[in-house]
């Protein structure tokens, strides 16, 4: 029998499952008759089964962080993963090495050396282990610059018995960006600079399988560009105040359920959740359906809340909801997060932490 949301036990992470279906159906529906199509980010939700949704809504596999999260999704049956982050070091190497054994999995990498080492440790185990050269693309982290020095490694590649399978560039800097034409003009060079780089590297005589890119705030224009083959958004889901506030429209569905623990002053609330429960890395939360309250300050374990309006009736003992500015860090903080339909608890998603 499912209890009433209002029953657990706080700081609790609730996702309203209505909005999340919509979200999932909505992209879905996107990539359902494009070339293009959808690796969504296991980062976001960090819960198999959600990817295993994803999967089922038409996604041709996933993306992770890294090899933590990556064997995560192998035991829970995924099979195409990509990791859209540099591993480096004999451990990890044999790691991606080990868990290549049982599925397709590929690494981005842009450094010589963990090429020949991948290579080294592919020909030692007489296995082949897939790659993709990372290109930076104006975010400022990862990643060779394009032409040339993405042909070079693709080379490398090559050279060392690797499986080049193809090109990634993440345009974070642009996720931020509010939408408007000149944002799309933006994206769009992000995605020539990669589909040109793919055509330099065939002419020379090298496949390229796939081009990965995009998030949830540039999917729109990558899912609709000429040779591009995928996109990486995963925030679309689950959805936050952060990406509401950058103009998406897709639903918010993630908040914290929290406690009023006191009420030392007229004008000030302190609930049972800080940055141990809710991350404030991107900025604070909002409360859901109080008006005339906001959110001053987290602590490691209390939030404090700012009466702005009369007549405003916050008891303690009272359970109220703080929407998530930033799904990802927030989700990482829980071990589990309740899927609510009408008030009501109708499932338990395991977060892998």
């Amino acid at each position: 029998m499912a209890m009433n949301a209002q029953d657990l036990e706080t700081p609790a992470l609730l996702v309203d499952l209505d909005a999340m279906e919509s979200n999932l159906n909505r992209m879905a529906v996107f990539f359902k008759n494009r070339r293009v199509k959808l690796r969504p980010h296991f980062k976001n939700h960090k819960v198999p089964l959600l990817a295993w949704k994803q999967l089922e809504a038409g996604a041709i596999g996933i993306t992770c962080a890294n090899l933590r999260e990556a064997e995560a999704l192998i035991t829970h049956g995924v099979r195409s993963i990509l990791i859209a982050s540099e591993i480096a070091g004999e451990s990890k190497i044999q790691q991606f090495a080990d868990l290549s054994r049982h599925a397709d999995l590929m690494v981005a990498t842009d450094n010589e050396s963990v090429i020949r080492d991948i290579g080294r440790v592919a020909r030692n185990r007489k296995t082949e282990l897939s790659v993709l050269v990372d290109i930076e693309v104006g975010l400022g982290r990862c990643g060779v610059e394009p032409g040339e020095p993405a042909l070079k490694l693709a080379k490398l590649a090559k050279e060392e018995g690797l499986r080049f399978r193809g090109l990634m560039g993440y345009e974070g800097h642009l996720q931020a960006l509010q939408p408007s034409p000149e944002k799309d003009d933006l994206v769009r060079i992000v995605d020539k600079s990669l589909v040109d780089s793919r055509r330099l590297i065939e002419e020379h005589g090298i496949g390229v399988e796939i081009v990965s890119t995009g998030g949830t705030g540039t999917y729109e224009i990558g899912g609709n560009y000429e040779g591009i083959t995928e996109i990486q958004a995963g925030s679309y889901l689950l959805m936050d105040n952060m990406y509401v506030l950058r103009g998406s429209t897709y639903l918010r569905t993630l908040t914290v359920l929290a406690t009023v623990i006191s009420r030392p002053q007229p004008m000030r609330v302190v609930l049972d959740c800080g940055v141990k429960r809710l991350s404030a890395e991107r900025g604070l939360s909002t409360v859901k359906s109080v008006e005339g309250v906001e959110v001053k300050a987290l602590h490691a374990e209390h939030c404090l809340l700012e009466i702005t309006q009369p007549n405003v009736h916050l008891e303690v003992g009272q359970k109220i909801e703080l929407w998530v500015h930033y799904s990802d860090a927030t989700v990482s903080l829980h071990d589990c997060m309740f899927g609510v339909r009408n008030g009501r608890v109708e499932d338990t998603f395991k977060i892998q932490r």
